[in-house]
Formats: C-alpha cells, structure tokens, sequence
C-alpha cells in the first residue's frame, strides 16, 4: 500500500482539478495508493474525479490571492489574508504535522501549496512540487503594488526550493527559468468520465446543435439572467454559476458549481468554451478541441502567458465580465464558432508526471 499526503490550494478549482489528474494517474500504477488531502476545496470535487481512497483534512493550506471578481485581484486584502494566515499556521500546523504522520505518508505532493513543502522537511519526508507557477512568482510582482507582499515570496521561495522533486507543468510561466531537481511534463487534464456525447444527451443538446459552455472556475459570481446568455435557435448555452438544481429556461441550462459530471466532461461537450484564463479550462479545452472566449485578468501574472499558449493552440479571442453581462459577448462568439473546430490536443502530463513520481519513490 501507497500513502501520500496531498496539499492542495484552494485558489479556484483548477489545481485540484490538475492534482486529481496526476493522483488518478498515480493509482492506475498503485491500484491500492491511499490520500490524505490538506485543502479547503469542496470535498465533493474530489468524490467525482478521484478513483482512489482518500481522507480530506479541511485546512487553509494557502492563501493564493484574494479577488474581487473572477478576474480582478485584491493584492492589499491578500496581504491581510496571508497575515491572518501565518499566525493561524503557527497554531494549527503542529497538529496536521502528525496527523499526516499518523496516517503514515510516505511523502508528500503539493499543488503550488509551500505549507505542504514545509511540513514535509519537518517530517523529514520527500516533497514533490507541482506546478506551473508558484505563488513566490506571484507575489514577487505583486510586491511593486504592496511591499509586504515582498516577505512571503521569500518565505513560499525558500519552501519551493526544499522540494526532493519539482515537476513542471505545460504552459510553463517561468519557461526561461531552469529549477534543480525539475521535471517538465505536457499540459495536464483528467480524463473523461461520462464522455461528451452522454453530457450532450442528458443536456438534450442535438447532434446538430452547438452547445456553449461558460464557466469562471471556482469563484463566486453571479452571472444574472434574461437574454444575456441565449443564442436563441443558434445553440445551447450551459452556464456554470452556482444554481442548484440544475434547471433550463428556454435554450440556457443553469448549472450549479457542484455538477452531475466531472467539469472536464462538461468541458469536452462544448462546441465554445467561454471562461476565465485559467490553467484548468484552457488545457481543457486544448484537449478537447475546443474553441475558447476567454476573460483575461491583465492583473495577474500567469494571464499574459496563458493567452500566448491558447493563441498559438486553439480558436480563441479575448472577451471581458462587462461583455459577459451585458450580452455583448455573443459576437465574439458567434465568430469563433464559424471556424472549424481544431483537433484535440493531447494532454500526456498526468501519465508523464505519474511515471516520474513512481521512479523516483516507488522502484
């Protein structure tokens, strides 16, 4: 049996859609590995895209940044956040230290988590870093804006540099940067579980309709309602903005957070993807063979990279939440929607990431 100890960010969905991956891929070459999860992340998220036995410890294992909107930060409320977050670490860590050791890890696996990387020297246990940004290159930028920010990078920097093993996932943000002990893997994205042609059915989407799927990720927004989001006779617009139950009024479903299938399918359904330029649902839709609206968010520092990646991979063009909200959004859409569809792209990291992990621990 296989133990490791899994410490997550809970800064939207997308890195524990990203881990789950790399853990699914894990469990196909250790059928009895077992998880202990350290994360705020609904508990729920995992129960659909884990195929392995896990435990969910609920703690803030990071801050990440604190936003706004789905697409504006807040760099002085982060520093607030990350204030209050330390002196909580400070009374907390002690005990989730030996939980994880009572638990018997045998190491441990962080999503862009430092707290996890920190633990893991304490134990004296290996730490292997996911990533395709860290919040230490975050916050080094952040730092011109809000100079406390300046300590935690060089706090999260030090962390990172503990881990035994720090693999990198495509799109690279730091392409130029060549780290000790890393490893680069292709983009990651979990596999399919209900497929897109029974997401499709149970959408009632025809064959011959398009189906258009809209998603922020994990933060909290409020998409509103009315024509803003029909395409009348033109489609299917699926939006995902915490509704509960699902529910349809004309050709739009309203979806909750919490969907009857993995994002992923919901994702790989989708004629036109339009969200935020995130990790998570551009790699989604690269593997998909989608194409994609994207929202940037021009303040933080991964967007600019993410939109070189998906202009160079995918039909895509910018949008903004105003459009969202207003309905303007619909042109852009339109257009994109007139290009053929590109072919799938091929998202190998989590099976990569797996092999690299089983050969440095588990021979």
């Amino acid at each position: 049996m296989r133990r490791l100890a899994v410490f997550v960010t809970p800064h939207g969905f997308g890195h524990a859609a990203r881990i789950s991956a790399v853990l699914a891929a894990l469990a196909e070459r250790e059928p009895a590995l077992e998880v202990l999860l350290f994360t705020t992340v609904p508990g729920y998220f995992f129960e659909q895209a884990l195929p392995l036995r896990f435990e969910l410890v609920e703690a803030p294992v990071d801050v990440g940044v604190v936003q706004r909107t789905p697409v504006e930060e807040d760099p002085a409320a982060t520093l607030a956040a990350l204030e209050r977050w330390e002196g909580l670490v400070e009374r907390a860590s002690a005990g989730w230290l030996e939980r994880m050791l009572r638990f018997g890890a045998e190491a441990v696996l962080s999503d862009i988590a430092p707290l996890g990387i920190e633990l893991a020297a304490r134990a004296g246990l290996p730490a292997i870093l996911v990533e395709s940004f860290t919040w230490q290159w975050i916050y080094e930028r952040e730092r011109q804006k809000v100079a406390g920010l300046g300590r935690f990078a060089e706090r999260f920097a030090r962390a990172d540099a503990l881990a035994t093993l720090r693999i990198r996932t495509e799109p690279f943000c730091e392409g130029e940067v060549v780290y000790p002990r890393e490893h680069r893997v292709r983009p990651v994205a979990r596999p399919t579980i209900a497929g897109p042609e029974a997401v499709r059915r149970r959408l009632g989407v025809g064959s011959d309709e398009r189906l258009v799927v809209v998603s922020l990720g994990g933060v909290p927004w409020s998409p509103g309602g009315g024509e803003t989001w029909s395409l009348g006779e033109a489609g299917v617009v699926a939006v995902v903005g915490g509704e509960e139950p699902p529910r349809r009024a004309g050709s739009v479903w309203w979806l909750p957070h919490r969907l009857p299938w993995p994002h992923r399918d919901l994702v790989a359904a989708a004629d036109l993807v339009v969200g935020k330029l995130g990790y998570s649902t551009l790699v989604e839709a690269w593997a998909a063979g989608s194409r994609f609206l994207h929202v940037p968010r021009p303040g933080f520092r991964e967007s600019a990279v993410l939109a070189e990646w998906a202009a160079a991979r995918l039909p895509t063009a910018p949008t903004t939440l105003a459009a969202l909200e207003s309905g303007a959004w619909r042109e852009a859409a339109a257009r994109l929607l007139d290009l053929p569809r590109p072919a799938p792209g091929v998202a190998s990291g989590a099976a990569e990431a797996a092999a690299t992990i089983a050969g440095a621990f588990w021979r």
